[in-house]
């Protein structure tokens, strides 16, 4: 009788234990929110949402949490809302690009122009009022992002697409490279 006894708690111990799924996992998609101690990914293919606990999730590389940008979480156990991510890491073009970007304004001495990079995908030209800069992307390679807009002029507007080379200097010092110009901007400090 205790033999059987025995038998069948260490199945009930077994059976918990495969229950247990502590197996590491990830999901990926955008930063649709985030606070101090969670972040909510929406997917990358679809409408889902998860909110992941980040209390004691390796932030290191996070890059700010920035809404809309690209994100990896890894988590352990079931994904469902308040899953406990063991790491969360976000591409760091996106947190340096996002910001404003000048130059000196050839015309006006005192001025500057430029772009202005937002979260979620969107951008605002500085300054320029034929350079329409309306919308950005990362392009797909690290340092590299797409900006898109209208060049307003001469009775007709044109739809463009540029792409930016981000690059740090020895001090810290952001530059942001038109490619295909002679176009460089500086990332204000804030």
């Amino acid at each position: 009788m205790k033999s059987i006894k025995f038998l069948a708690a260490v199945a009930a111990l077994c059976g918990l234990a495969a229950c247990a799924d502590n197996t590491p996992k990830t999901f990926e998609g955008f930063i649709a929110d985030a606070s101090m101690n969670t972040v909510t990914v929406k997917a990358l293919t679809s409408d889902e949402t998860y909110t992941f606990s980040t209390m004691d999730a390796d932030k290191s590389e996070a890059e700010g949490l920035l809404l809309g940008a690209p994100v990896v979480v890894d988590y352990t156990g079931k994904l469902e809302d308040g899953a406990a991510a063991t790491k969360v890491a976000t591409d760091p073009t996106y947190a340096e690009a996002v910001g404003r970007w000048t130059m000196p304004d050839p015309i006006d001495p005192e001025g500057v122009m430029g772009v202005e990079i937002q979260v979620e995908g969107a951008a605002q030209s500085i300054n320029m009022a034929t350079l329409v800069y309306s919308s950005w992307e990362l392009q797909g390679e690290a340092d590299k992002i797409l900006l898109k807009g209208q060049s307003i002029g001469n009775g007709q507007t044109i739809d463009f697409t540029q792409t930016g080379v981000i690059a740090k200097d020895a001090d810290g010092k952001y530059t942001l490279s038109i490619e295909g110009t002679d176009t460089v901007y500086t990332k204000v400090a804030e």
